[in-house]
């Protein structure tokens, strides 16, 4: 990924996460772009060329389709890699491309000696999981919540 990909993904995935963080109620929409922006600035410090970490455009007939980003932390045994993001843009959902690029990400992670692959889906995106599960993923956590006002 080149320095304007990696512009066109800052500007896309900021705003999406910031759009999740609002949707299951962590942030304030008000803040929600400031916070993803600086949360995207804490893990990304050195933008696409931040050390360990993979951000690569998926292509489609010399076409950019998407993208994905995921890192490899090595300073933990057992290492492992953790999947940020993949984004197939809406043009080309549907048809296997999340799929086939998460498999292809996955063997590549292989490739570099890692063994395992981890990764966050928010709650509400219930396609995203289904398709992680499909691959093999397995739930190891659940954040749950409540509004307190319920019990008035």
């Amino acid at each position: 990924m080149n320095h304007q990909d990696f512009q066109r993904f800052l500007e896309i995935a900021t705003v999406n996460f910031a759009n999740d963080k609002v949707k299951n109620g962590s942030w304030k929409e008000e803040t929600a772009l400031e916070q993803s922006k600086a949360a995207f600035q804490s893990l990304l410090p050195e933008g696409e060329n931040t050390e360990n970490n993979y951000l690569k455009n998926i292509v489609l007939n010399e076409e950019k389709i998407g993208y994905i980003w995921y890192s490899i932390n090595i300073k933990q045994v057992p290492n492992y890699a953790y999947l940020y993001e993949i984004l197939i843009y809406p043009e080309y959902r549907g048809q296997g491309f999340g799929k086939e690029s998460m498999r292809m990400c996955i063997k590549e992670i292989n490739e570099l000696g890692v063994d395992e692959v981890c990764l966050h889906v928010f709650g509400h995106n219930q396609s995203a999981l289904n398709l992680y599960q499909q691959l093999g993923f397995e739930i190891t956590d659940y954040n749950l919540k409540v509004s307190s006002s319920r019990f008035n």
